[in-house]
């Protein structure tokens, strides 16, 4: 399996280990429920090393994004950033990315680890009418999150110079603090030219940032934030999942799995249906009109735990699949998503089948909490 730049640091800081996507990533560290409810009341850094980042190039990058991405990125300010997705000519999704406008000419994109080599190669086969350059930067950059509502008062305090405070939320900037002070130490600079950036952005639901730092300083950069901010608690996966659902957000392989669109899951926000064609446009229009699926929350009755993949039934009949669930740490109840019939009632109970035994589950909103 593969492994992050933190891998040694995080065997000596007691991590259990899982495979995610091919690499061997922390589940936990104290305990998920610990380390769930820290970053909701306080902070946590994550290693998302795993993630991907490709960098879109050139004078036709903003037209090459408006022909492949599903939201409108002409208009984005330099710094700023937005969520969609790429898909298919079929409407279904390749994946969901957040692209953030460095200079009006480049483009950086934060990619799901499953998907990196399925990514590059879609972009670089849709640039051939364009003046562009696809770069993958994964193998440079390492990544790590700190979320929790108190993560700004601890990185604005850590790096004063880069003005964390007047940093909007979904922008990122060159984290001036460390590239003035390690740039001159790398054996091998970012092609880019942008070695350390920060990104006020998670998937948490809290506050939060995202620093994108070079592979080769990433455990030093890490050590510096958990040596300084006493606070800041290591968190594995098994917490960022727990996190993610409570705010009712999507993961790719468990939702936005291979032959749905956006639009199965409620995402018509993130689709700009009202500009010039995009790959995929009319398919996912026509989803859209024909309203086969409805992407609800629920809520278990009893204290019973669905998982992904669990079938769903109402009234004897079985009408779609749980696609994320676990335990809330917050709530202390059993909650989920599911990709179900448009046709279901919203008024009735869910019949969830655990193993061979039908639990109750009621319809709720999400986010959770």
């Amino acid at each position: 399996m593969k492994t992050t730049p933190l891998y040694e640091t995080h065997k000596i800081n007691g991590a259990k280990f899982t495979n995610f996507n091919g690499w061997d990533m922390p589940l936990w560290f104290s305990s998920l429920e610990n380390e769930h409810l820290h970053v909701r009341k306080d902070s946590g850094i994550f290693d998302v090393s795993h993630m991907g980042e490709i960098e879109i190039e050139g004078k036709d990058s903003l037209a090459f994004l408006e022909k492949t991405f599903t939201n409108k990125v002409s208009g984005l300010k330099n710094g700023y950033a937005k969520y969609g997705f790429f898909c298919n000519n079929d409407g279904y999704v390749i994946d969901d990315v957040i692209v953030y406008n460095l200079d009006g000419y480049r483009f950086f994109l934060c990619v799901n680890a499953g998907n990196i080599d399925n990514v590059e190669k879609w972009l670089l086969h849709n640039t051939n009418d364009f003046d562009v350059k696809v770069k993958n930067l994964s193998n440079f950059y390492g990544q790590v999150a700190i979320q929790g509502p108190n993560s700004i008062k601890y990185l604005s305090t850590l790096y004063p110079n880069s003005n964390l405070n007047d940093m909007p939320k979904y922008t990122i900037k060159i984290l001036e603090d460390l590239d003035n002070t390690l740039t001159a130490n790398l054996k091998s600079p970012c092609p880019n030219g942008n070695n350390f950036l920060i990104a006020r952005t998670g998937y948490t639901g809290e506050d939060g940032f995202e620093l994108f730092v070079p592979n080769e300083i990433l455990s030093t950069v890490y050590e510096h934030i958990l040596t300084n901010c006493a606070n800041i608690i290591p968190c594995g996966l098994g917490s960022r999942d727990t996190l993610r659902i409570e705010m009712g957000f999507p993961l790719h392989g468990n939702e936005l799995i291979e032959g749905t669109t956006p639009s199965d899951y409620n995402l018509d926000r993130f689709i700009d249906i009202d500009r010039e064609e995009f790959i995929g446009k009319d398919a996912i229009i026509n989803k859209i009109e024909k309203n086969e699926f409805s992407f609800i929350g629920f809520k278990m009755i009893d204290n019973s735990i669905a998982r992904s993949g669990y079938e769903i039934y109402q009234d004897e009949k079985l009408i779609g699949n749980v696609t994320s669930g676990t335990f809330s740490p917050l709530l202390k109840k059993g909650i989920g998503m599911a990709l179900v019939d448009s046709n279901f009632s919203s008024n009735k109970n869910l019949q969830i089948k655990i193993r061979k035994n039908f639990k109750d589950a009621k319809m709720v909103n999400y986010p959770f909490i």
